[in-house]
Formats: C-alpha cells, sequence, structure tokens
C-alpha cells in the first residue's frame, strides 16, 4: 500500500479555532503528520514548530519549508523532548500547542508498518521503525503469558486478555507468529465484539506498548506549561479512554497554572464522522496558561 494515502486531520476547525493563531505569534504542532494543523496556523502569518516521530513526515516537511523558511521548522523527532528542541531553536516561549494522539491514515493504510489488522504485513508498530526500538512481533512472540496479558489489559482494557494472551503462547510453541493477520486470526477465535473489530483493543495496546505512548504524553504534559506564554493554550485531541484520562486529569490537577476552556471534550461533527470515519472516536481538550 502507497505512503501517499491522504490523511485527513481530525478537528482541524476546531483546534484552529481554539488556539486563536496570531501574526508573528510562535507555536508548537508536536504531531506533524502530513501537516493539517500546520498548514492551517501558518495562514495566520504564524511561525510553527513541528516535529513527528515517523520519518515519513519529512517529506510532507519539504514543501512547508520551502513556502515558509522563516516561519516553519521540521524535526523529527519525539514530542517529550521539546525542551531540547526548543533550546536548540533559542526559543523560550511558545503562544500554544497542538498534539493529534491518532494514528494518521497514511500509517494504518501502509501494510508494511504494521499497525492494521486489516491488511496483511510484519508486525512492527513502531513509530519510527529506523531506530532499534521494540517490535510487536518480538512482544508477540518472546514476552511471557503473563506480560502480553498484563499489555492487553493495562494499554487496551481488553477484557479478554488472559485468553488472548494464552492462546497466543500456544500457538507460538507450533510455529512463530509473523504477521498482522497471523495475529488477528488467533484473537478472532475468542473475541467476538459487535461494534468494532475483534483485534482493536489488542493492536491498540501493542502500538501503545511499543512506543511507549503514554509515558510520553506524561512526560510533555508535566514540562509544557514551562514553555507557554500567558493567554496561551494546550490542545489535545486523543482518540482512546487512556490518552484522555491522563490529559483530563493533568488539567484538573494543574489548576494553579491552568485554566480548563473545555469542560467537556470538543467531538468531531455528524459531517466529520461521515467523511472521515476514524475521526468518530476523537475527543479534544483545552486549556489556557492564567
Amino acid at each position: 500500500m502507497s505512503a501517499d494515502i491522504e490523511h485527513l486531520p481530525v478537528l482541524v476547525d476546531e483546534v484552529i479555532s481554539y488556539l486563536r493563531p496570531k501574526h508573528k505569534k510562535v507555536y508548537f504542532d508536536g504531531t506533524f503528520g502530513q501537516g493539517g494543523y500546520s498548514r492551517q496556523i501558518l495562514k495566520f502569518n504564524s511561525k510553527v514548530i513541528a516535529i513527528d516521530r515517523d520519518f515519513l513526515s519529512e517529506k510532507y516537511a519539504k514543501d512547508l519549508t520551502l513556502k515558509y523558511p522563516k516561519k516553519f521548522f521540521f524535526k523529527v523527532e519525539k514530542f517529550s523532548n521539546i525542551k531540547n528542541i526548543l533550546k536548540e531553536l533559542k526559543i523560550q516561549k511558545i503562544n500554544g500547542l497542538t498534539l493529534d494522539l491518532g494514528l494518521s491514515s497514511t500509517q494504518i493504510e501502509c501494510s508494511s508498518r504494521g499497525f492494521s489488522f486489516n491488511s496483511d504485513g510484519p508486525l512492527d508498530m513502531r513509530m519510527n521503525n529506523q531506530n532499534t526500538e521494540i517490535t510487536a512481533k518480538k512482544i508477540i512472540n518472546e514476552f511471557s503469558e503473563k506480560q502480553l496479558s498484563e499489555i492487553f489489559f493495562h494499554y487496551g482494557e481488553e477484557k479478554n486478555s488472559r485468553k488472548i494472551a494464552k492462546s497466543i503462547v500456544l500457538e507460538r510453541e507450533k510455529k512463530e507468529i509473523k504477521t498482522t493477520l497471523d495475529l488477528s486470526k488467533i484473537i478472532k477465535r475468542i473475541n467476538s465484539y459487535n461494534n468494532k473489530n475483534p483485534s482493536t483493543r489488542v493492536f491498540q495496546a501493542l502500538r501503545i506498548f511499543v512506543n511507549d505512548e503514554l509515558y510520553e504524553l506524561e512526560k510533555f504534559l508535566k514540562i509544557c506549561i514551562s514553555f507557554l506564554d500567558k493567554k496561551s493554550r494546550i490542545i489535545i485531541v486523543s482518540f482512546h479512554s487512556l490518552e484522555d484520562r491522563i490529559v483530563k486529569n493533568f488539567f484538573k490537577e494543574n489548576l494553579e497554572y491552568l485554566k480548563i476552556i473545555t469542560k467537556k471534550p470538543i467531538t468531531p461533527s455528524y459531517q466529520e464522522i461521515k467523511n472521515n470515519p476514524r475521526s468518530r472516536s476523537a475527543k479534544m481538550r483545552v486549556a489556557e496558561i492564567i
């Protein structure tokens, strides 16, 4: 599958409306993807520091680098390293930030990345598969039954985590589990959900564990406030309850620094979900620096 599939940015109008980009101000786009948010922010004659863990995002950043050479900066990096990125650019304060914590269509549809249970590919799931981080294949074939069960339950909230872990261990004793469809077939023997694919929660759990996503988010939230100017806004779009809970609790626990703008999360409109079904689980939360 080609990596040139167009990714539709989720809640882009709402993100820009709440971010309120201003002339010559500096904004941080921590999950650049194909640049959906960055492109809109740059229209306000603002400056954008954009990063993404996925090296494939670099090619989508090139045209913005050429079009806005003095206003746009991109780097392949984890957003939790915001301190080093800003230090490198000699920037002390930013005027707002956005994170879209979901997978892009590019990542999902590229079978060689191993994120999708709908197409056959290697069990990889690394956001940056040019580094030496652990792969989903290693986890599935080498971790103990107990470890697998805990990963599926903790990171996927999978109610059948123990049964699935046991089935995986029995299956890998016969032969190595190599592909996404190999794993999906094992899960389908145990799970039967009516409203979602039986593999959804296990694949989510593996992806989160492989990329240490919850730790990255928590680490980022702990330090980002110190780099935001007064009246700046933090806008985070999450796609599952684990991330949304972390963001919600962080906002509540830091009311001495933050004003919560969205009492309840903003969700996509009916029309957006119709145009982009993958947006249906998105939740956007916004807070402002006091």
